[in-house]
């Protein structure tokens, strides 16, 4: 069966709509997906002729915490050390735990 003009017409004009709209989602580029880069920050105290590296600090902080609480030293999720070296201590708080240690017990920690 053979189609009329009319029909033949509409036909053209919803393949054609239906191209073009192919086109615009086609041309809407995806979001690219950003990377991000995590920085890495060393501090290092210094006071009256010593240094001390706050990642050792940490280390040593988390370890007291776990054997003061029956935890392993992972189990520390949210460590905040208070550094004073003319106190010779540092204050810490893990997992709302408090803490503190004698900075001369442990040396002079740089790397």
């Amino acid at each position: 069966m053979a189609r009329t003009k009319k029909t033949q017409a509409t036909a053209e004009k919803i393949a054609a709509a239906v191209t073009q709209t192919k086109k615009k989602t086609m041309s809407k580029s995806t979001p690219t997906k950003r990377s991000y880069v995590r920085k890495t920050v060393s501090v290092h105290v210094q006071f009256n002729g010593m240094d001390w590296d706050t990642d050792r600090l940490a280390d040593y902080a988390s370890e007291i915490w776990a054997k003061e609480h029956g935890q392993k030293k992972t189990a520390a999720k949210d460590i905040r050390l208070y550094v004073k070296p003319e106190e010779d201590a540092v204050y810490f708080v893990i997992n709302k735990d408090t803490g503190s240690f004698r900075l001369s017990d442990h040396g002079e920690l740089s790397v």
